[in-house]
């Protein structure tokens, strides 16, 4: 499978933002006006956009005339029967067949991976889906994303970016299937560079949980592309910034260019909050 629709960029890198939220979390803070939030991150001019496949087909032309690659989402994630609520259930489901998703054109497709779940057949489930959606793409040119993630309530939030947990969760990713793997930091290049390493399809990184700086984030993708991550799929603490524009604009320099935080980013903006992050 051709990772170049996704990754066709001077630097082999890209730099996509995950505005696929609403999915899961209905209008949550920050994201109650979409064309707000989407106008104030493509001002910043990124490589690509993560989007359900709704939102691609209602704001095509934006995205169009913004002249950025889109990214689909495939399946749902949501944490209540409630909209937009978290209650602490683990409800993943398949929700976008691949002839529709193929439908709209886009770089890449992405599902989630979620391990930790209490529920082995949900599990068996999310295996399933992500096997068959690898050989449905399978010649279509559109890579499969693998975001593999430690979400469920027997791995701690703390081991999240266990560097165990992590290596054996992307190994997992691209051996059902994944063309592109969106996997979480470890926090060093010391661990997160032999994972990279490791894999035989290119890889990208999460946002991990939605708290601290702007400035925190930005170093995160530095470490990440000083161990050979390939650029980031990251939302929250990208749009829910005090400047989506200019956030978007550093993570550029440091994806493409090889800036330093030190280079882009003289200062510490107010703190993001917020549950999960995708």
């Amino acid at each position: 499978m051709s990772t170049e629709t996704l990754l066709d960029t001077p630097s082999g890198n890209a730099v996509v933002v995950a505005l696929d939220h609403g999915l899961s979390l209905g209008a949550p803070d920050g994201f109650k006006n979409p064309i707000e939030t989407i106008d104030k991150v493509l001002a910043g001019e990124p490589d690509g956009v993560l989007v359900g496949p709704h939102m691609a087909r209602h704001y095509q032309d934006r995205f169009a005339e913004a002249d950025v690659d889109v990214v689909l989402t495939a399946d749902v994630v949501t944490w209540s029967t409630s909209p937009g609520r978290d209650h602490d259930k683990d409800l993943w489901t398949p929700a976008f067949d691949a002839e529709f998703l193929a439908e709209l054109d886009p770089v890449g497709v992405k599902t989630v991976l979620v391990f930790g779940r209490d529920d082995t057949e949900t599990f068996r489930r999310n295996v399933e889906y992500i096997a068959e959606l690898a050989e449905d793409l399978r010649g279509t040119d559109i890579p499969l994303v693998v975001e593999p993630v430690m979400w469920g309530r027997r791995v701690p939030d703390k081991l999240e970016t266990d560097v165990e947990f992590v290596e054996d969760a992307m190994r997992m990713g691209w051996e059902f299937g994944a063309d592109i793997l969106k996997a979480p930091y470890t926090g060093s290049v010391e661990t997160f560079e032999p994972l990279v390493e490791n894999s035989p399809v290119p890889v990208m990184i999460l946002g991990g949980p939605a708290t601290g700086t702007t400035r925190a984030m930005l170093e995160s993708v530095e470490g990440a592309m000083e161990s050979g991550a390939r650029g980031l799929m990251i939302g929250r603490t990208i749009w829910k910034s005090d400047d989506p524009e200019r956030t978007v604009s550093a993570l550029m320099d440091i994806v493409h260019d090889g800036a330093s935080v030190e280079e882009v980013w003289d200062d510490a903006p107010a703190a993001v909050t917020g549950g999960r992050e995708t």
